[in-house]
This record gives C-alpha cells, structure tokens and sequence, in this order.
C-alpha cells in the first residue's frame, strides 16, 4: 500500500504544478490579442447577412451601401449621428437601409486566411480569430476582396459580426 502512496502522490503533484503553471497570464492575452490580424485598411468590399454556407463557398444577401449615410463613419462618428436624430429619424433612416436593393452575391474564402469575429455587441468589443466553421446564415459578415481575384470574388479578409 505505501508503494503505491508515494508514485501516486508523485503523478498528482507534477499534474497539479503543471496545470498551475500553464494558466494564462494577462502578458499571454495580450500577445494572443497582438497576434490577431488586422483588418485592411481601405473600404470593406461587401457587407451584409450570409445566406447560406457550403464549404468555402458563401452566397451573402448583398446590400446598396449607398443608401447608408453610416456606413463610411467610425463607430464613434456613427454614434454621434444616431443620437443627433430624433426617434422618427433614426426608425426612418434604419427601414430605408433595411430596404435598400438587396441581390444574392457567392464569395470564396480560402482556406487560411485571415478571419477575426467581434466577441461582443459595443464597438470596442475586443476581437477573436475565426474560422469558417464560425460562418453561419443570417450572420452580418464584411469581406475583403483579394484585390488580384476580385472578378471572381475571392476574400483576402474576413469579419463576423458578433451574433449570441
């Protein structure tokens, strides 16, 4: 019995300090947070909800961003010009958006790439890696086309929107 006592004892203690050594630090955040890539620069080249997803194709119901006097803003520039308006203001300007020209759009998004999902609703929610697995239909998603393929309509770069 007290062979046993002293290996078992041995095996539970190196399992413990390893666990308690690999837990994340905020230094480790950070440099996950650091190694998450950024978004181009320029203009996203499609937004809107995702229709349907099969492999690495997406069909995205495309809309006229034209109509959207927000949709070139920051997030605080945005926020600004919503709370100038009054409530029949900001309810018309949203059904105009909502009923702008809408048309079906298939995207490629190679394997690989790189794809980032906000992790929550405010603007300066934090940001996490994705995946297509990640994709999924009536998301909001921004696509960057590639600008060597954009004829055929193949992303550089994604971004989910955050969903519940």
């Amino acid at each position: 019995m007290k062979k046993l006592f002293i290996p078992a004892f041995v095996i539970v203690t190196l399992l413990l300090a390893s666990c308690w050594t690999s837990e994340t630090t905020n230094t480790d955040i950070d440099q996950i947070q650091g190694s998450i890539s950024v978004q181009p620069e320029r203009k996203v080249d499609i937004y809107w909800k995702v229709l349907s997803v099969e492999w690495n194709e997406i069909t995205l119901l495309q809309i006229d961003t034209s109509k959207d006097p927000t949709f070139n803003m920051s997030p605080t520039e945005k926020k600004k010009y919503m709370m100038a308006m009054d409530e029949a203001a900001r309810m018309a300007l949203k059904e105009e958006i909502n009923s702008a020209t809408l048309w079906e759009v298939k995207i490629m998004i190679p394997v690989g790439i790189p794809m980032i999902r906000k992790t929550a609703q405010w603007p300066d929610a934090p940001n996490a890696e994705a995946s297509l697995a990640d994709i999924k239909n009536w998301q909001y998603i921004s696509v960057w086309l590639s600008s060597e393929s954009k004829a055929d309509k193949t992303s550089e770069f994604v971004k989910i929107a955050f969903t519940q």
